[in-house]
């Protein structure tokens, strides 16, 4: 039972909750839409970010498959590390500490992981099964190839393989204790892959490792050697040359001193500046000519008209005024020979110049004195002394162009030094 104001009480709440609901349904339900859109968005977002992350480059792929494939044929097979009974594996690391092959990079640039990166040889009853898989970023599938259990022969590689069927592979001896492949262990203190380590003389062989090195060397600086001068000479006009011993010294000076010789029909005797070496007289005689003057050659004005042997045309001693005269014939000469001959030329001929008056003069030899520029050379010499094995050395060893100044390297004094750090850091 209840009283009635219980029961309004009850009808109040109701009411109000009706009325609540009513008012802000509307509201509540687009919040609840955009919570599950939110929701929606952040799953996508981890989806495509995933997606993202993992590059499926099947070439890529096939070519890491390969190459760790190949290094496990050179492991299991010419190496003899298989097994016709049980199934035996081998990872990354291994294959790697035993220099048949490098790292693994995936489609993502990453470094595959070397420990769970394995491959796996199973003895079937007629056939080899090589398991490779490869514990990359991109989730690569397993790949499976097998191999005759007789020849060895790879038989679905589909490309390169080191198991052609003709491969030499190497038994193990009996007695002889199978070699071990030993895999070093990699203390986080001794190497990093951001910081180089402390240099050391020891070089480590380690295909993980990338290296660098310098050389150190001893520096010594001689000694300066002494320089000993000796006196100057005198000062002289002729040039000396310098050298290693010899160290010249010049002066110019200006001063008046005698030119070279010169000639003249006139000068000044009187001149304090002139010196007269040489006097001589000259005559000179006058030709005239009663003709004319052609290059230097007197011809007469009276032109004649007559035959030219090919001689006298061409001998100077007539001056032909037609060219080439009328013809030029085959004739008999005065003294019955044939003889090419100029026929009907007219020209002037050759005459001698007549010598008219004789007159002189006097054609001085002499020196001026002049005001020029004059050099004089002076001498001394150099003797250089050494004194052999007086050197300082250096207490500590630098790399050879990094020496103190004035010193240079002993030879037979290089040390070679060595850092390491991990190549790659781990994915």
């Amino acid at each position: 039972m209840y009283t009635v104001g219980e029961e309004n009480s009850n009808y109040e709440n109701e009411y109000y909750e009706n009325s609540f609901w009513s008012n802000n349904k509307g509201l509540i339900i687009k919040i609840i839409i955009i919570i599950l859109c939110v929701i929606v968005l952040i799953w996508l977002f981890k989806a495509l970010q995933t997606k993202r992350n993992i590059a499926n480059d099947e070439s890529i792929h096939i070519a890491n498959v390969e190459k760790v494939r190949l290094a496990a044929e050179d492991y299991f097979f010419i190496k003899n590390n298989k097994s016709d009974e049980n199934a035996k594996t081998v990872n990354l690391m291994t294959l790697k500490t035993s220099n048949l092959t490098s790292d693994i990079v995936d489609a993502n640039n990453k470094v595959c992981n070397e420990k769970s990166s394995i491959v796996t040889l199973d003895p079937q009853t007629n056939a080899y099964k090589m398991t490779v898989k490869l514990d990359c970023s991109t989730n690569d599938k397993e790949e499976k190839f097998l191999y005759n259990n007789k020849t060895l022969a790879c038989l679905d590689c589909n490309g390169k393989t080191n198991m052609t069927g003709e491969t030499i592979v190497a038994e193990k001896q009996e007695n002889i204790e199978e070699t071990k492949i030993v895999i070093p262990v990699i203390y986080e203190s001794e190497y990093s892959c951001v910081a180089w380590s402390d240099w050391s003389t020891t070089r480590v062989n380690e295909s993980y490792l990338v290296e660098r090195s310098k050389t150190l060397v001893q520096g010594v600086k001689y000694i300066t050697p002494s320089v000993v001068y000796g006196e100057w000479s005198e000062y002289t006009k002729t040039p000396i040359a310098s050298s290693d011993n010899i160290e010249v010294e010049t002066m110019t000076v200006s001063e008046n001193v005698w030119s070279d010789i010169k000639t003249s029909n006139y000068i000044d005797t009187n001149n304090s500046n002139i010196r007269v070496i040489n006097t001589e007289t000259i005559v000179e005689k006058n030709n005239t000519c009663n003709g004319y003057v052609l290059n230097n050659t007197c011809y007469s004005n009276e032109t004649v008209v007559g035959n030219l042997t090919f001689k006298e045309y061409h001998s100077g001693k007539y001056n032909v005024k037609n060219g080439t005269c009328e013809a030029v014939k085959t004739l008999k000469n005065s003294e019955g020979k044939y003889v090419l001959t100029y026929v009907n030329c007219e020209y002037d001929e050759m005459i001698s110049k007549n010598t008219g008056s004789n007159s002189s003069y006097t054609l001085y030899t002499y020196q001026e004195l002049e005001q020029q520029e004059v050099t004089y050379y002076r001498y001394r010499t150099v003797t250089t002394k050494t004194d052999s094995g007086k050197a300082i050395y250096t207490e500590n060893k630098y790399e050879e162009n990094s020496l103190p100044e004035g010193y240079v390297k002993v030879p037979g004094t290089e040390e070679t030094y060595y850092s390491y750090k991990i190549e790659t850091c781990e994915k």
